[in-house]
């Protein structure tokens, strides 16, 4: 491990242990699905939401669920954890083989803007154009193939 993510593993863990802003109340109602991890795909423009990890790679901001969450409410929270966005979680898109579920998510006036500072988990987050996928390392490979295509799928669709 370089000296650089050393120091922000443990810079950020001491925060970490601090204590932070609890997440937004799950503003989601309806049937709760369940799944071991959850995320949103919110497009705007024509880019996707990404986070970059701390290794370096990117994927749609999501993680593990709580005990007694739904998939639902995980993707929000753990959006809200990485990116600072409280967006509002609508329809199931995709099951990954890992049990990912991901959500179509979108922002309004109330979601606010990309303000986290890289935490524990990611370096950033940042809206991503399908044309630069192949720039970047995907934490899931072939997963930007199926990101590309729901993307293509999405545009136009009433949210």
């Amino acid at each position: 491990m370089n000296k650089q993510l050393l120091l922000s593993v443990i810079l950020n863990a001491s925060l970490a242990a601090c204590g932070g802003p609890d997440a937004p109340p799950c503003g989601f109602s309806g049937e709760p699905d369940t799944a071991p991890s959850a995320g949103c795909f919110s497009v705007i423009d024509q880019r996707l939401l990404v986070v970059q990890s701390l290794g370096g790679q990117i994927s749609p901001p999501g993680g593990l669920n709580r005990a007694g969450e739904s998939a639902q409410c995980t993707a929000a929270r753990e959006t809200w954890e990485e990116t600072g966005l409280d967006l509002r979680v609508g329809r199931k898109l995709a099951r990954f083989a890992t049990g990912f579920l991901l959500y179509n998510c979108e922002r309004d006036e109330a979601s606010g803007e990309i303000h986290r500072l890289p935490g524990m988990e990611v370096r950033q987050a940042f809206y991503l154009h399908p044309d630069d996928f192949d720039q970047w390392e995907w934490r899931y490979p072939g997963q930007e193939q199926v990101l590309r295509d729901l993307i293509t799928s999405t545009e136009g669709a009433a949210p």
